[in-house]
């Protein structure tokens, strides 16, 4: 039997039933339409056949309801045919999750990129997506409503918005791996929803002087406390102090090798700086954490996030601290202290333009103050 699903006045008069309605599209390829109850909007499908398997995989397409009636079996059938093309060009009908997605991401950055960017981005995504409902949603029923709802939830957890844009970099980046592995027939769901906030790039504010520093610091455990003095003795991310191993640190040379979200660079070491390094190297075999927990193992993100915030309420200092805020602390004073931006962005391993954009209100503010002392009065 034919039916007329293209047809809204068909779709009206239709009987509520399970069975969704099919029609033929092409030879093995279908649209449907499933009616639950006669009020709700009907449920769109799309389905091919697979002689391989011997069965009609199928894929929700959604129900359309932002649309007037007229313009539904229009758009189902768009979403239909990108399907079938994406089949035709080698896609996959095997079910995949959100999270085996995410899973996948991390495998091919610890491949490709090395262990400190995918334990970054598997700490994020830890985080924000495997204990979500988002986790064990299929790619092929994802929906741009499962995104904006994660959205939602990863917002009102806290934090600010520009800390949302990073954090959500990983999901987007697995999720664009999926598809142009062909996981997932298109990008959808999550083009618009998990575009990065806007306005959320502002500087970091928040300066912690040296007393501060200094104070956070000594109310640090002992465990947290060489990890966040070198964080207070070096523009370095956290990320990088953890992943930093003993041979890093060359001692004849007084300096210390550093790899990460950047190329490798080498940074030189005061007298305090060898000292401490040397301290936390003593005993250790050169593969070792050079800045370890207690037990020798490496930091992870929750913990030292953790150990901040708990070391910053007994130090009583702003509930915004947190490890960026040292090596913002930090770089802060490079500049204000006269050092050229080029020699601060190469030492902490960024841009001169990402220095000039964050930091060069300082410098600048560093010349007008030296310009005044040439005044002759």
């Amino acid at each position: 039997m034919a039916y007329e699903i293209e047809k809204v006045s068909w779709r009206k008069r239709a009987k509520p039933r399970r069975a969704p309605y099919w029609k033929l599209y092409t030879a093995g390829r279908y649209i449907g339409w499933r009616k639950m109850t006669r009020e709700g909007p009907g449920a769109w499908l799309a389905r091919v056949w697979d002689a391989e398997a011997q069965k009609y995989p199928q894929k929700p397409l959604g129900d359309f309801a932002d649309k007037a009636e007229e313009e539904r079996y229009d758009a189902a059938l768009a979403e239909a045919v990108g399907w079938f093309e994406h089949l035709s060009m080698g896609g996959s009908t095997a079910p995949l999750t959100a999270k085996a997605a995410c899973e996948a991401y991390v495998d091919k950055l610890r491949t490709e990129s090395g262990d400190t960017a995918a334990d970054d981005a598997a700490g994020r995504l830890r985080r924000l997506v495997y204990d979500d409902p988002l986790a064990k949603v299929q790619l092929s029923k994802l929906t741009a409503r499962h995104l904006a709802d994660w959205k939602k939830r990863v917002l009102a957890v806290g934090g600010a918005r520009s800390s949302y844009n990073r954090n959500s970099t990983s999901l987007r980046a697995a999720l664009n791996l999926a598809l142009a592995r062909r996981d997932v027939a298109s990008d959808h769901a999550w083009a618009e929803e998990l575009k990065p906030l806007e306005g959320a790039t502002a500087r970091r504010t928040l300066y912690l002087d040296r007393g501060k520093r200094r104070l956070l610091v000594e109310k640090a455990s002992d465990e947290a406390r060489p990890l966040f003095r070198t964080l207070n003795m070096l523009p370095m991310r956290p990320g990088e102090v953890a992943a930093l191993r003993v041979e890093y640190l060359k001692a004849s040379q007084r300096s210390l090798e550093i790899t990460g979200k950047t190329e490798p660079r080498i940074i030189p070491l005061t007298t305090e700086a060898l000292a401490h390094f040397k301290a936390c190297a003593k005993g250790k075999l050169p593969a070792a954490w050079l800045v370890a927990r207690a037990d020798g193992s490496q930091w992870k993100k929750e913990a030292w996030r953790d150990e901040i915030k708990a070391a910053a309420r007994k130090a009583k200092l702003p509930r915004a601290t947190v490890a960026y805020t040292l090596r913002h602390s930090v770089i802060t004073d490079l500049v204000t202290g006269g050092l050229d931006i080029f020699t601060v962005a190469k030492i902490a391993g960024t841009s001169v333009v990402m220095i000039e954009k964050h930091y060069g209100h300082l410098q600048r503010e560093h010349a007008r103050s030296a310009l005044e002392k040439l005044a002759l009065g």
